[in-house]
């Protein structure tokens, strides 16, 4: 839609199994993603970031423009907000102004048979969600993504949340 940006919850179906790493996505009205938010394995030592990670790395969330291996053909994408530039980058700058935040708590990222049950990327993903105003981030993409239904800080949440007046609330 002509002059509409958008902000997308998009799925990254994991290779070789049925589950997806979920991020946001800031798109421009052309359809170009000018700006993505997920959450990543860092290694402290490395000082990089890795799609996958284990005990040893962090979980952080990292907003990048550059990340191009999240891109599928087909990939599953739900369209959370539609308007004008302005209107839709609010939104985007409330989650940005928690990522420190959310990065600052120095999470532990899990091993691979921990995902179901400790926070992961896609803890990072709700609750950037519901920063963002989104009541049901965990719900919109339709391949299973462990860790979804977790939050990262209700703390965090309440702190940074977007809201449209001051009497709306995120929760």
């Amino acid at each position: 839609m002509l002059g509409k940006w958008s902000i997308q919850a998009r799925a990254f179906k994991i290779p070789l199994t049925p589950f997806a790493h979920n991020f946001w996505a800031l798109v421009e009205p052309k359809g170009e993603v000018v700006d993505q938010i997920h959450g990543l394995a860092f290694d402290p030592k490395t000082r990089m970031t890795k799609a996958i990670g284990n005990s040893s790395h962090l979980l952080l969330a990292i907003h990048d423009h550059t990340i191009t291996w999240s891109f599928q053909p087909n990939q599953p994408i739900v369209v959370c907000i539609l308007g004008l530039e302005t209107v839709v980058r609010e939104r985007w700058q409330a989650a940005l102004n928690a990522l420190s935040a959310i990065n600052a708590l120095q999470l532990r990222y899990p091993n691979l048979w921990q995902h179901i049950y400790k926070m992961n990327s896609n803890s990072i993903f709700n609750t950037v969600g519901q920063i963002m105003g989104f009541t049901t981030p965990a719900k919109l993409l339709p391949i299973p993504a462990p860790g979804v239904r977790l939050v990262v800080s209700e703390k965090i949440i309440k702190e940074f949340c977007y809201t449209l007046n001051p009497i709306d609330y995120c929760r």
